[in-house]
């Protein structure tokens, strides 16, 4: 079987889908999402929310952020998407917005700390002679 999501060159994701879905340019069989851009995230925010419990912290899908992710990143307008009735194409159009992030996180690089600045007084003050 094909994979049902397609990382393509330019960036984006095809989503393959089991039945095809009318739009006013005839039968659709697969949806290009766009890569989330800096707008798009500052309006949305994370599809990813953090859920504090007992001292720790589980990730959870934020569906209702993922939902306006995939409407707003499709090459298929909102109003078609609710033809789709495959919970597989469902769940691979979530899974291309989260995958998006997912990439986005892995090229954010958090340096950790080094030893000089972990043993450091802070700035160093001069002063006027």
């Amino acid at each position: 079987m094909a994979e049902k999501i397609t990382d393509n060159a330019d960036g984006t994701k095809t989503v393959h889908l089991s039945a095809p879905v009318t739009t006013h340019d005839g039968q659709v069989r697969a949806i290009v999402m766009r890569a989330p851009t800096y707008d798009d995230f500052m309006s949305l925010g994370d599809p990813t929310a953090l859920i504090l419990a007992a001292g720790s912290a589980m990730p959870q899908d934020d569906m209702v952020v993922i939902r306006q992710y995939v409407e707003r990143l499709s090459s298929v307008a909102p109003e078609h998407l609710s033809q789709i009735r495959a919970l597989t194409d469902a769940m691979a159009l979530a899974e291309a917005v989260k995958r998006f992030f997912r990439e986005a996180s892995a090229g954010i690089s958090t340096p950790s700390p080094t030893p000089s600045s972990l043993t450091s007084d802070g700035p160093s003050e001069t002063s006027a002679a």
